[in-house]
């Protein structure tokens, strides 16, 4: 029977996260809050957006290269501070491995990112960065 390797991937990748970013920077989140659009306050979260799983393995054997899309929201005037928050989800994520019981994880690779400009309420600035890794059951 095959182990679910997209969730335990989720569950450690979001365990590196939350124990790298304080909270005074960002919120890591998967259900960020509502945003009133009339709100221009600063705030900034980061949240895992799409996992794709892909078999590596041979036959009777499980292996999945995995990519995990980072979603990274900054509000405010300043879009460096996006670029900023988007770094440091790079050098915490970049090489790590996630520690899941009964699953064994390659190191975390960068595959890409990109930053938008500001949304329609000139305060709003998304960006993406894309990671892969290789997991197996243990």
């Amino acid at each position: 029977m095959a182990l679910d390797l997209v969730s335990a991937t989720s569950d450690g990748v979001f365990t590196l996260l939350d124990a790298a970013i304080d909270a005074a920077i960002a919120e890591v989140t998967t259900n960020p809050k509502p945003i009133d659009p009339k709100d221009t306050s600063e705030r900034q979260f980061v949240v895992i957006g799409d996992i794709d799983s892909t078999n590596e393995g041979g036959k009777h054997e499980q292996l999945e290269r995995i990519t995990v899309q980072i979603i990274v929201i900054y509000r405010g005037r300043q879009r460096s501070k996006l670029h900023t928050l988007m770094h440091l989800v790079r050098s915490m994520l970049e090489y790590a491995s996630p520690e899941v019981a009964g699953v064994d994880f390659g190191e975390i690779a960068w595959t890409g990112s990109a930053a938008s400009p500001a949304g329609a309420d000139g305060v709003t600035h998304a960006g993406a960065l894309e990671f892969e890794i290789f997991a197996e059951p243990a």
